[in-house]
């Protein structure tokens, strides 16, 4: 647990939070409802914002880029917001936190611009600025995999390997969204509840560009899903044209040689056969097989364009 305090405001931030900090935290705000302090304890599959009588109580969910597993995951961040204090709690996956909070530790420039208004509201509205910020190159990057994937495809590239990174990158977009829809119904949500908590320095600007992040990412999400659902139908047109040059080439070939397995399977019968004696039967066989092996390839090939 570490403590910034600065012009009257208080900032706490606990990282990976337990029984002991829950405490602590219990005893510093008498206010906290006791079950609420135990459910930062344990992930809250929705965001929400509770009223209580001085503070608000938020729970936000923001999308993390996992390297190892190239997957979007969800990182949680459960707020206590008041007059004259902020409590974040986390499980430090939200890199551009942990940095803010340290760079405002370390920075007394940085510290005093930011807790020079001395509003609660407003270090909220820059913390959560922070992070809607930091999520934008992860949308970036899915952009640029779709283009390079677009190319590759088109290029007819290793086509298996561009429909598992379609895939990737489909089921990235999913999580992105889910994670992502939520909040554009929880900060109107925050903006306009600060006001019952006694923080009643105007926040609606400031909360309306957050908003404003929000629904860029929106639609940013919606041109990508409408991309990738795109490339899929296209994906899937290409292999069926490439399975089906395979089939006709296949069908092809069994047509051709039908009927010199079938010459071939009479004549190899051990039973006698008219002029099987005859000096010239082994080469006019051959001849017969070759001349129809001719005549079935120009047929594919310059009648019906098969080939």
């Amino acid at each position: 647990m570490k403590i910034i305090i600065e012009k009257g405001l208080r900032w706490i931030d606990v990282e990976h939070p337990s029984k002991p900090n829950i405490e602590k935290l219990s005893e510093e705000f008498p206010s906290f409802h006791p079950l609420t302090l135990e459910d930062t304890l344990s992930p809250i599959q929705r965001p929400k914002v509770d009223v209580f009588s001085d503070h608000l109580f938020i729970v936000l969910h923001f999308p993390v880029y996992e390297k190892k597993t190239r997957r979007i995951t969800s990182a949680e961040v459960d707020i206590f917001v008041g007059k004259g204090f902020l409590v974040t709690l986390h499980d430090s996956r939200l890199k551009p936190l942990v940095e803010f909070f340290d760079e405002v530790l370390d920075n007394k420039k940085t510290r005093r611009e930011i807790f020079l208004k001395g509003s609660a509201g407003y270090l909220l509205y820059v913390i959560l600025n922070k992070i809607l910020d930091a999520t934008f190159p992860v949308l970036y990057r899915i952009d640029t995999e779709l283009d390079i994937i677009e190319d590759k495809i088109f290029e007819r590239e290793k086509i298996s390997k561009q429909i598992e990174a379609l895939s990737d990158q489909r089921r990235n977009i999913l999580s992105y969204r889910r994670i992502i829809s939520p909040q554009r119904a929880i900060l109107p949500l925050v903006r306009d509840r600060l006001r019952l908590v006694g923080i009643r320095e105007q926040m609606t600007v400031y909360f309306n560009d957050l908003v404003d992040h929000i629904e860029k990412m929106w639609q940013t999400l919606e041109e990508q899903k409408e991309v990738a659902e795109g490339l899929h139908d296209s994906t899937a047109a290409l292999v069926n044209t490439l399975t089906n040059d395979v089939v006709r080439v296949l069908t092809v070939i069994t047509v051709v040689f039908l009927p010199l397995t079938l010459i071939a399977s009479v004549f190899g019968m051990n039973v006698p056969l008219p002029h099987y004696k005859e000096p010239i039967a082994f080469p006019a066989i051959m001849v017969t097989m070759l001349l129809i092996l001719i005549v079935l390839v120009f047929i594919f090939r310059k009648i019906l364009k098969w080939l």
